[in-house]
């Protein structure tokens, strides 16, 4: 059976799993309504919504990048909001004391910017391609580096073992929040 179109996202094949459509179209009817109504949806709200995998769901890749979207859409708005109601300079100060904690983490040395994997033969990502990506962000934070959002989330990481990996959670982590006040920064 091929995929089909059928409402807000393509429906995978009955042989394949895709996200729940039911529990997808609830959670984008409500982030629409809460849009449209001048409403607030935390961003770390909508990144940590995960919707259940079923036969003939709707295709994850599809979903997820629309999920992208509306952070991006979120942190557009609450920058508007803010920005009319206390300026664009107090904006920009609020992003610079939000990137605080991040850039703490970016000045930290290579190999030492986030911890290890919980034992030896835990996978985390590869070391240095990550402390790679972390100069560009501050090179990027610092006005030097023009990057995009996407190019943050297109990221991946090659996969290494005991000290020579980062503990890929905490690395996701610290990364959301990156593209968290890139995407607020439009």
């Amino acid at each position: 059976m091929a995929e089909t179109n059928s409402g807000l996202f393509t429906t995978v094949a009955e042989d394949r799993r895709g996200y729940d459509r039911d529990e997808v179209d609830v959670f984008m009817d409500r982030a629409r309504r809460t849009y449209d109504d001048g409403g607030d949806m935390p961003l770390h709200q909508i990144r940590a919504t995960r919707f259940p995998t079923v036969a003939g769901g709707y295709s994850r890749s599809e979903v997820d990048a629309a999920m992208e979207r509306l952070v991006d859409a979120f942190a557009l708005a609450e920058r508007d909001r803010f920005i009319a109601d206390h300026g664009e300079d107090a904006w920009y100060a609020e992003l610079a004391a939000r990137a605080e904690p991040l850039r703490r983490r970016l000045e930290r040395a290579d190999h030492r910017r986030f911890r290890e994997p919980t034992n030896s033969s835990a996978l985390g990502y590869r070391k240095s391609a990550v402390d790679e990506l972390c100069q560009e962000l501050e090179e990027y934070l610092d006005g030097a580096n023009p990057m995009s959002v996407d190019e943050v989330r297109r990221i991946r990481f090659s996969g290494a073992h005991g000290s020579d990996g980062y503990d890929e959670a905490q690395v996701d982590a610290f990364l959301a929040r990156v593209t968290e006040i890139m995407a607020a920064v439009g």
